[in-house]
């Protein structure tokens, strides 16, 4: 088994020990779906606890996605034949069968639709099933397997980037794709959550050798409110939890023996203004689900 693999196995398995919250913060609820390894596991936000909810196999998972009715998309990397291949599984919750769709890799479904955007390894492509038959657009083509990050906006709109170049805006229904200049000035899209009710981006810039620092962001390049998080620590958020107005983020450092990375999760209330490390030793990775009560 490989280091990344068993660091993120025992991670999904380990006893969490909460940190020191502020007394006056009202209890978390609702879960969290996270991957680590070949393992999909459930984050219990009220008591810190973990259970693994499938093993997938001998694959590694990429990233998770949410899918309409009760269903998780993965992407995963797993080997044929020696080669290693890419695919995009469809998990139901209900009765923990797979379903795997096609060969691809980084998938998210758009907000309440059954368009699926993914990359096949050469185009980012949007396809979708339209009156018994498979309707595919081809988005942008590029070099074999090279990087690519894709950030739905909600049901006909998308950001894409390739490699090192400027991110994008798709949309679905216009067909076509907008330059974003202004924005990328402002953003990463390895730090960026997407806020669908205030239309902006929660970014993170660096700040010399001190952290990140976080602000919103919209798709014009404008800044607005800056959240105030403590930049001495690597932090990058992963979920807004809308009915609780908090946001969830990890972060990441090395310490100890051999200095081995290590992982705790955060939690910013929006309703004070405050942010504490709500768990320590608690690995999560790039890609969470909110699951609420």
């Amino acid at each position: 088994m490989g280091l990344r693999k068993l660091i993120a196995t025992i991670a999904a398995t380990a006893i969490l020990l909460p940190a020191c919250a502020p007394d006056d913060q009202a209890e978390l609820r609702g879960s969290l779906y996270f991957a680590a390894g070949n393992y999909l596991a459930l984050l219990d936000l009220r008591d810190g606890s973990t259970a693994v909810e499938t093993n997938l196999g001998d694959v590694q998972i990429h990233s998770i996605s949410p899918h309409r009715d009760n269903r998780i998309l993965v992407s995963l990397v797993g080997s044929e034949n020696d080669l290693a291949t890419r695919r995009l599984v469809l998990y139901d919750i209900e009765t923990r069968q797979t379903l795997t769709l096609l060969k691809g890799r980084e998938g998210h479904y758009l907000p309440r639709t059954k368009a699926l955007v993914y990359d096949d390894g050469i185009r980012i492509k949007v396809t979708e099933r339209v009156k018994g038959s498979w309707r595919t657009t081809d988005v942008v083509k590029h070099r074999f397997n090279e990087p690519v990050g894709i950030l739905p906006l909600g049901p006909s709109r998308f950001i894409y980037q390739v490699g090192d170049g400027p991110p994008r805006l798709f949309d679905y229904g216009a067909q076509r794709s907008t330059d974003l200049a202004e924005f990328a000035a402002q953003c990463r899209l390895d730090r960026a959550l997407w806020f669908a009710d205030r239309e902006l981006m929660l970014c993170g810039s660096r700040r010399g050798e001190e952290g990140y620092a976080y602000a919103f962001v919209g798709l014009d390049g404008a800044v607005g409110e800056r959240l105030p998080l403590p930049a001495s620590h690597d932090l990058r958020p992963l979920a807004y939890l809308g009915d609780q107005d908090v946001l969830i983020l990890t972060e990441r450092w090395q310490g100890g023996l051999g200095k081995r990375w290590k992982w705790a999760v955060w939690v910013f209330r929006f309703d004070s203004g405050t942010a504490y490390r709500l768990l320590e030793d608690q690995f999560l990775g790039d890609t969470v689900i909110y699951a609420p009560d």
